[in-house]
Order: C-alpha cells, then structure tokens, then sequence
C-alpha cells in the first residue's frame, strides 16, 4: 500500500474481481497487477463491507480538508466508492464493524449498540454486542447466525444478536465464505478454518505477520492486510500466500 495510505481496517471485494482496502487514507482498489488506486474523498475508513449488488458500505472520519462532520456515520457508494451518501436513518456514529450475509447486513456502534437489516435504509438496533468484541462474521445463508470474536473467546447467536452462547476460547479476526468454511486469523498470522461454525478449527496457513483485516470471498479465495498494511492473498483455503 502507498506510504500515505496509514493503517488497514477492512477488506471488501466488488465481485468483478477488485479487491477494495479501507485505510487511514482513504479507500484504495487493486485489480490484477496494478498498483493500488486510491478511489474518492481521503476519509479515514474505519469501517467496511459489500452488498453482493455491488453497493458498498462505509463508516469511519471525515479527511484532513473536509467539512464533514466527525464521524461520518454509515455511509454507502454505488459507484465503487467514488462519492457517498450519508445513510440519515443510521446515528451519525462510528461504526468499526459492518459486515453482511445471508442477506442481512449488521453494524455496531461506538457503545456496542448492534444495528440490523436487510437493507441499508432499513437497520435499526437489533441488541448489544458482547462485551470486548474484536470482529463479527454473519452466516452466509442463515443471516441470523453470528460468530463473534471477543476478547475471552468466540460466542454464537442465533437470534440476530439479542442471545449469546460461548463457542471456544479460539480469537481472530473472522470470514465466512460458506457454512462449512468459517476462517480466522489470529495475532500471529495463522490462518484456521472451521466447518462447524467456530466449534473446531484445522490450521491451514500463516499470513507472515499480525493481522489488520481478513475477506473470504470464498471458500479458496481469501485475502489479508497484516499490521505493516501489506496485502497478501491465498487462492487455495489459506494454505499459500503471495
């Protein structure tokens, strides 16, 4: 990543092959070879996901020129991230974890208040997420079941987030590109996977480093940002990397 792109919070993939990288500094896209590209305003994404219509969600802080207010609040592009639009329903909070899956998307708020819906435009608190959390991943058919990493350990909801029960004590961050591949990345680099929503886990790889952020696209494609904002990339589970 450029120099000036800062830390790496999130990963989304356009579904025509891009892969987008939330930064400090801004939005940035690769495709194939190139180098990365930053696309619209240089606002520090804290927060980011993808619809599978292509639609992207975001949410961090305004740039160092803009006269945004701080924070942006959850907001959505679709046009790739060149301009975006404040989603008035949302509290103009800062949400760090947006995911979306079984066609359900989730965000959560500075407080830990967990946002539900089936439409940007439709979320509204569903319930609290657990205490310490890290990272959330959404089922990919059933949008009422999440896998959330907290600071003890993983919990499982079943209910859209209003219950929790404890999984494991596994921690990561999380990516479910299937019901039967859950992966994760922990503080060193190891990339595991799961078949059983977060119950047993098999090793498959390192990334080489702490992780920043992790995207199954699917259940072979996969793609990290490590602590140092280098983006590495598996094509077979997590196994290799490059």
């Amino acid at each position: 990543m450029p120099a000036d792109a800062g830390h790496v919070h999130g990963i989304a993939s356009t579904g025509a092959g891009d892969v987008l990288i939330g930064t400090h500094g801004g939005l940035y896209a690769l495709a194939g070879d190139r180098s990365p590209e930053r696309v619209g305003d240089p606002a520090d994404v804290m927060g980011l996901a993808a619809l599978p219509s292509g639609v992207l969600l975001s949410s961090g802080h305004p740039g160092p020129e803009s006269d945004e207010p701080d924070p942006l609040g959850l907001r959505r592009s679709g046009d790739g991230g060149a301009s975006w639009t404040r989603i008035d329903a949302m509290p103009r909070d800062d949400y760090h974890v947006i995911e979306v899956g079984g066609g359900r998307i989730y965000a959560v708020g500075s407080d830990g208040a967990l946002y539900a819906g089936i439409t940007p435009t439709t979320m509204a608190t569903a319930a609290t997420a657990p205490a310490g959390l890290i990272d959330i991943a959404v089922h990919p058919v059933k949008g009422g079941t999440l896998i959330a990493a907290t600071e003890s350990g993983l919990q499982r909801s079943d209910d859209s987030g209003r219950t929790w029960t404890v999984v494991g004590n596994a921690l990561g961050l999380l990516s479910w590109a299937r019901p039967d591949a859950l992966y994760m990345v922990d503080a060193r680099g190891e990339i595991s996977v799961s078949s059983d929503g977060g119950k047993s886990w098999v090793p498959r790889g390192n990334i080489g480093a702490p992780p920043a952020a992790l995207l199954a696209s699917s259940a072979m494609d996969l793609v990290a940002a490590d602590s140092e904002g280098r983006i590495r990339s598996s094509a077979d589970g997590g196994r290799t990397w490059s």
